[in-house]
């Protein structure tokens, strides 16, 4: 990542400290400690000493733990509770099991907690007062003799000897020791705001620049270094090449010329500078050793500015080495980087708001540097404050529109606040022209190409972030996550432990196993990664969906719902929680709510605007609203919705046209005021059904006991069986259903349906069938008609870019029947045997964005064979075959809103038929 390119977009989006093995505890564990920031301590029930606290460490009831000034804890219980410990805090954990009531004890600073809905009581205790949760979001604060409760979600009780309150969401009440509790006036709080959210360290050394010229003169420096040939730079050419370049081009090109600078003779000036160099990649490199004494050696040689950025580099370095070390940040620095570093030590030890406020600071000391406002804006979006957002990049810009720090965080206000897809991908790819070194603005190409469909240039974003920066878990997880999505799971699980080795608290790796294990049926697993995730980053909006979906598909409904409303409480505007309630209520009948979360989530998708303010832009979400419609009986409106939102690089879109048909010219019916349906299956439908399958292949299977939220492996089956009586026989029907879905080693998924009917008829030849003198007279018929059928459908996904469908039905059917006019000695009977074969193969290849070949072979076969006896023999024997070969090809490209469809087919059949009287 580059050093002034990018700040990190979370506050635990980066490596902690290295971990220490946690004390092993011989009961039950109480909750476990899920992150930690620095210096925390605990004092074990069986123990009398304070020792530091490990990630992982498990607790049990009894034990105390406490934070000092720059401390947070995020700690995980055995009943599901989260909790997340402030600055100056202790808690200690009176009793917990995992089925019965919970007490914690808050002595005093303060603590985030959220509680699950309908589980066991939970009590935590203040000097002041005690506060009983039922499954609940709430923050509570002890100051002295006093304790402050402020309730997110849900309700809590406060009491005492003295009297006790009902505190709702959205309300405050305050108990002072000696005194009955009592409610404040109603408070409306930004969850975001109570959740206790800081920096963490090691992104500093992303940012942390070797020189300490302003970007646009790193800019033109490197310009004229790059112009003179390698052979006529010397040293001092050499050197402050490999100082832009770990800001611009990332710490490969920078040692290149570091190499380079250090076989010259160097001044000691330079060597401190070269010192420096090597300080600030050791550091990213979470070699903390190395990079302490680094910094120390540089400090002594250096000028004002550089020696800022090495007494902060040092600072880091020597806390993230030692986690117990309690050192104070250093004072006396120059410069605007040194200033930049001092807003995000403010992040780190208070909180984000912190570090905005010293950046505003420093902006006004330095007005003519872009990086500052450029990264109070990255701050700005950690706490979704658009406005200052807003305002932050336009002052950058205003000082240097070629900003790429600016142009990252333009990119991200476009894509997610103003749905300005393109306009997001100009943004960084400007971005990346300036600093193509910048992991983290590859990063963010990344998640916009996704975003925009774009799978395969996400992918490859992706990658060359990891690249750049190894250490980094941020593009782990989320070239992680893309694998999840095309059900890669083995290398999806391989990305996940390499960011989770960087950093075993990193809550979006924790978030990407939670659904690895999801997508892999292991549902305690998956619980338990989830619930980390969100208590490392219980504002994660994303990680409480996912917990929604983990309940649901546990069978938990009622915390799935909690999760689902937390997921929504903390983004109000995400068509996903949307999408899910709508999947939900279809799965379970309720076409009531299904269309009423359908609409919803159609109107969330609009509301992002630019690329989504269309219609047609929405082909999820106009795609459910069909199938909620269709539920709901309005056919009529379920079409027009599917039409809409057509995408053809969408496989839903296909599969809707083969669900409705297609429309009749001539429509009639015999019943007056009767509906007419315009709309008829035929074989285009197959065609428009085979076509979604192409493109998304796994559509084809899915567990039909409830709503598939993801894919994960199944095998189900049916049996059905049945009697049909006719003719005054009653014969068996049977069905048998076989459906599966595999991600290993590549996705496949499969269906299976055989029928087996046998309908017997019989009867007597009217008068119609006589003359008017008696010829022939009264006639009789009787036989039955057996079927087998089956199709099948077998599709596999062997890479993200090939798709096949393997697809064959075969229907044998045979007729026995008996004719007979006794009167006339007229007799006939009559043997068909039928069989009908269909099979084919297709292939769909995507080349690149909107970018898709799809290519088939179609094999049938029509059979009958006829024997057929009147009065007396010689019998007719009759065959025919007919078999038809086609192959077919199209490409679809996509430019802006045309698309361009052509292909070619052909085939030819091979007929043969005999009739003859033996």
């Amino acid at each position: 990542m580059s050093a002034v390119m990018a700040l990190t977009v979370a506050a635990s989006f980066v490596a902690r400290p290295a971990v220490a093995d946690p004390v092993l505890r011989a009961e039950p564990a109480a909750g476990s400690v899920i992150d930690r920031k620095m210096g925390e301590e605990v004092r074990f029930v069986d123990l009398s000493n304070w020792q530091n606290v490990d990630l992982h460490q498990d607790l049990l009831g009894g034990d105390v733990l406490r934070t000092n000034a720059s401390g947070q804890l995020a700690i995980l219980f055995a009943d599901r509770t989260q909790v997340r410990l402030g600055r100056n805090s202790a808690l200690q954990v009176k009793k917990m099991a995992r089925d019965g009531d919970t007490i914690l004890n808050l002595q005093s600073g303060t603590m985030w907690a959220r509680a699950q809905r309908g589980g066991t009581g939970l009590t935590v205790e203040t000097p002041a007062a005690a506060a009983a949760i039922r499954g609940t979001d709430w923050t509570l604060t002890v100051k002295g003799d006093q304790t402050s409760l402020i309730v997110l979600e849900g309700q809590v009780e406060l009491k005492n000897d003295y009297g006790s309150v009902q505190v709702a969401e959205g309300e405050g009440a305050v108990a002072t020791i000696g005194q009955a509790p009592r409610k404040l006036v109603i408070v409306t709080p930004d969850d975001r705001e109570q959740m206790l959210f800081y920096l963490t360290l090691r992104s500093g050394f992303t940012f942390m620049p070797a020189s300490p010229l302003p970007v646009q003169k790193m800019r033109s420096e490197r310009g004229r270094i790059e112009a003179k040939a390698p052979g006529a730079r010397n040293a001092e050419d050499w050197l402050t090449l490999a100082e832009v370049q770990l800001s611009l081009d990332g710490r490969r090109k920078a040692l290149e010329s570091l190499a380079q600078a250090r076989a010259s003779r160097l001044s000691a000036s330079q060597r401190a500078r070269a010192d420096l160099i090597e300080a600030l990649i050791a550091g990213a490199e979470k070699r903390y050793d190395d990079a302490a004494k680094l910094f120390a050696s540089a400090e002594r040689s250096l000028d004002p500015l550089r020696r800022g950025i090495a007494a902060y580099g040092g600072y880091y370095a020597r806390s993230l080495r030692d986690p117990s070390r309690n050192e104070k940040p250093p004072a006396s620095v120059t410069g605007p980087y040194a200033a930049v570093m001092k807003a995000y030590t403010a992040g780190f030890l208070e909180d984000i708001p912190a570090a905005i406020a010293t950046m505003k600071q420093a902006e006004a000391r330095y007005p003519d540097d872009s990086t500052l406002p450029a990264l109070r804006a990255q701050l700005a979006l950690l706490i979704n404050d658009r406005v200052q957002m807003q305002d932050a990049i336009a002052r950058s810009l205003a000082i240097d529109p070629q900003d790429p720090n600016a142009l990252q965080a333009r990119a991200r206000m476009r894509a997610d606040y103003q749905g300005d897809l393109e306009g997001a991908l100009a943004d960084l790819n400007a971005a990346i022209k300036m600093a193509p070194g910048s992991s983290m603005a590859w990063n963010d190409l990344g998640l916009l190409q996704d975003a925009r469909g774009a799978s395969r240039e996400a992918e490859a974003a992706l990658k060359k972030a990891i690249e750049l920066d190894r250490d980094d878990p941020i593009g782990h997880a989320n070239l992680a996550i893309l694998y999840l999505d095309q059900s890669r799971m083995k290398e999806a699980k391989r990305e996940i432990d390499l960011a989770l080795a960087a950093d075993p608290a990193f809550d979006i790796a924790l978030l990407a196993r939670g659904r690895y294990y999801l997508q892999m049926g292991e549902m305690d697993k998956a619980i338990d990664d989830l619930l980390a995730s969100s208590t490392a980053n219980p504002a994660h909006s994303q990680a409480q969906l996912m917990l929604a979906a983990g309940h649901y598909e546990k069978g938990d409904r009622g915390l799935s719902e909690q999760a689902l409303d937390n997921a929504d409480r903390l983004d109000k505007n995400d068509p996903v929680i949307s999408s899910f309630r709508t999947a939900v209520a279809i799965d379970d009948y309720d076409p009531d709510a299904a269309l009423e979360n359908a609409q919803e989530f159609l109107r969330r998708s609009k509301a992002r605007g630019g690329h989504y303010g269309s219609l047609g832009a929405n082909q999820d979400a106009g795609s459910t609203l069909n199938n909620a419609f269709r539920l709901r009986g309005l056919n009529a409106w379920g079409r027009y919705y599917g039409d809409a939102v057509f995408d053809p690089f969408a496989g839903s879109g296909y599969v809707d046209q083969s669900i409705r048909g297609n429309i009749r010219p001539f429509a009639n019916t015999e019943i007056f005021d009767d509906e007419i349906d315009l709309y008829k299956l035929n074989s285009n439908s197959f065609s428009a059904l085979l076509q979604g399958l192409l493109l998304d292949p796994h559509m084809l299977s899915g567990r039909s006991r409830s709503a598939n939220l993801l894919r994960r492996p199944f095998l189900e089956g049916s049996l059905g069986a049945g009697f049909i009586n006719s003719a005054g026989e009653t014969k068996p029907t049977g069905e048998a259903e076989l459906q599966g879905f595999a991600n290993a080693p590549f996705p496949v998924s499969g269906y299976l349906n055989l029928t087996w009917v046998q309908t017997p008829y019989g009867g007597d030849y009217g008068p119609f069938l006589t003359s008017p003198a008696g010829f022939g007279g009264q006639g009789s018929f009787d036989g039955d008609i057996r079927n087998l059928s089956g199709n099948g459908y077998l599709t596999a996904t062997p890479n993200p870019d090939d798709r096949f469908v393997l697809y064959a039905n075969h229907s044998d059917s045979r007729l026995d029947q008996l004719i007979s006019f006794p009167t006339v000695g007229y007799t006939e009977s009559d043997d068909i045997n039928t069989k009908s074969t269909a099979a084919g193969l297709g292939w769909s290849h995507t080349f690149g964005y909107r970018n898709v070949v799809n290519a088939a072979f179609f094999y049938t076969s029509n059979e009958q064979d006829v024997e057929q006896n009147v009065v007396a023999p010689p019998p007719r024997i009759a065959d025919s075959v007919q078999r038809n070969y086609v192959a077919a090809i199209n490409h679809l490209y996509g430019v802006d809103d045309l698309t361009w469809r052509y292909g070619i087919e052909g085939g030819f059949a091979d007929i043969s038929a005999t009739d003859s009287f033996f």
